[in-house]
């Protein structure tokens, strides 16, 4: 004898009020069912006299009429709280996203971009120091991102490059290094070359 799904919500709701309710039959053999319910008739319960509360409603339904039931029973409260860890995480990714999106943005805004501590006129460590000083020594037109005034833009562009250190360079949208990496190249005349096969105007005398 198959049972009715309708029969079995309609006795749940009689006995958990102000619940809601899903009822599904799985595997579509009449048999195996999944039940979903929500109710505040489970604060203070645990998972286990839960299960039993629902047990002793259906009573011989399950096991006769129902040959197996998947119970998932919660409270209300719960389910919002899943809702918002939810939603708070697609906020926090999209929000992530959208921040690598500005380092990425600030990446090509010119030709050659330093993300340092301070400014190329005012440094304000002495690793952002020497290398906006040789980029000023090269004549170099620069672009210079303060990472000091934004946090968000000091921690993401070290998972932008997944680099841990600051200053970083960039020249025509490709990271090229931090503070040891440019000055070795610019002393083997590497960050010369480079510059020269790229177009990027500077002095080179």
């Amino acid at each position: 004898m198959s049972v009715s799904l309708d029969a079995v919500k309609e006795l749940l709701q009689n006995n958990f009020k102000d619940s809601k309710i899903i009822l599904q039959d799985v595997v579509g053999d009449g048999a195996h069912f999944e039940l979903k319910i929500t109710s505040d008739s489970f604060i203070n319960k645990s998972s286990i006299e839960r299960h039993k509360m629902v047990y002793d409603v259906l009573g011989s339904i399950v096991g006769n009429e129902m040959h197996a039931l998947s119970i998932i029973a919660k409270t209300f409260a719960e389910i919002a709280g899943t809702e918002q860890t939810s939603q708070q995480a697609v906020q926090e990714k999209n929000l992530h996203n959208d921040m690598l999106k500005k380092i990425d943005e600030l990446v090509h805004s010119a030709d050659v971009v330093l993300f340092m501590k301070g400014t190329k006129e005012d440094p304000m460590c002495g690793f952002s120091y020497q290398v906006a000083s040789t980029l000023l020594s090269l004549g170099l037109d620069f672009v210079d991102v303060n990472v000091l005034r934004d946090q968000e833009v000091r921690e993401n562009i070290k998972l932008y490059t997944n680099w841990p250190t600051i200053p970083q360079l960039f020249i025509k949208g490709e990271f090229i290094g931090g503070c040891d990496i440019t000055m070795e190249m610019y002393h083997k005349g590497e960050l010369q070359s480079l510059l020269s096969g790229l177009n990027i105007a500077f002095n080179k005398e």
